[in-house]
C-alpha cells in the first residue's frame, strides 16, 4: 500500500499533536522518581522511629501522614500519564480511523491535567508538612 500525500501529511500533523503529551508524560516520569524517593526515605525514617532512634522527624503520626499523601500524589500522577497515553492512542486512531474525537481528546487532556494538579498539590502539601518538622535556622 502505498501512502498519498494527505496520508503524510495527516501521520505529521499527528505527530506534531503528540509531542506536546511526551514532554509532559517525561516530566511525570521524573515526578514519580522524586516521589518514589521521598517514600522510601519516610520508610526509612518510619523504621528508624520504630528501632527506637530518636530525631523531631521521626513522629509516627506525621510520618504517616505524609506517607498518605505521597502514595496519593503517586497514584493522581500515575493516572495521569495513563490518561496521556490513552490521548495519544486517540490522537492516532482519530484520522486512521476516520473518526471524530477531537472533544473526547480534548477530556482526556482536561482529565490528566486535573489529575496531574492534584498530584502536585498534594505534594506540596506533603512538602510543607515535611519542612513544619525542620528545626529553624537563628535569624542573623
Amino acid at each position: 500500500m502505498l501512502l498519498t500525500g494527505t496520508d503524510l501529511l495527516t501521520i505529521e500533523r499527528t505527530l506534531q499533536l503528540a509531542i506536546a503529551p511526551a514532554f509532559i508524560l517525561g516530566g511525570i516520569m521524573a515526578m514519580l522518581s522524586l516521589l518514589t524517593a521521598r517514600l522510601q526515605r519516610l520508610a526509612d525514617l518510619h523504621e528508624e522511629a520504630r528501632n527506637g532512634v530518636e530525631s523531631p522527624l521521626n513522629d509516627l503520626r506525621m510520618l504517616a501522614r505524609r506517607a498518605r499523601l505521597t502514595y496519593r500524589a503517586i497514584t493522581f500522577a500515575i493516572m495521569a500519564a495513563v490518561l496521556l497515553c490513552i490521548l495519544v492512542i486517540a490522537a492516532f486512531v482519530e484520522p486512521l480511523a476516520g473518526v471524530r474525537a477531537g472533544g473526547h481528546i480534548a477530556g482526556l487532556l482536561l482529565l490528566a491535567m486535573l489529575s496531574l494538579t492534584a498530584s502536585l498539590m498534594l505534594f506540596l502539601r506533603e512538602v510543607l508538612l515535611s519542612a513544619s518538622k525542620l528545626p529553624m535556622s537563628p535569624e542573623r
